[in-house]
């Protein structure tokens, strides 16, 4: 099934141009310069090439989709969320899910007075 964008060539081409312009000022790499001043020309001269250049981009945004989400993730998780993890058992001492199975019922009993407050809201 193919999917029909409504995408521009021409305005892809001058993001992209105007992105390696930026590549340029930050770090005043010739190359960039060049490239930025090719495919800009590229756009002017031929809608057949800004096509072209345009379904490449679009290609290479759809691998970078499949891969740096996963890198994204793997990273917060091994970065963040493990070590949290590992701190949280090494220094917690609560057993909030009954998993250690000190009691021989799961069964909690409360000792609470209900009246006419506690039903008023209930969510």
């Amino acid at each position: 099934m193919k999917i029909n964008n409504k995408t521009n060539a021409a305005k892809t081409v001058l993001t992209i141009s105007v992105g390696f312009l930026l590549i340029y000022l930050v770090t005043k790499l010739q190359w960039a310069l060049q490239v930025a001043f090719i495919i800009g020309l590229i756009g002017v001269l031929s809608d057949y090439l800004s096509q072209k250049i345009e379904y490449l981009w679009m290609k290479l945004t759809w691998v970078l989709s499949k891969i740096v989400p996963n890198i994204l993730l793997g990273a917060v998780f091994y970065i963040f969320l493990f070590p949290l993890s590992l701190v949280s058992k090494i220094f917690g001492k609560k057993d909030n899910l009954k998993l250690r199975n000190k009691s021989t019922t799961v069964f909690v009993e409360t000792n609470k007075t209900f009246d006419k407050h506690s039903f008023e809201n209930p969510w």
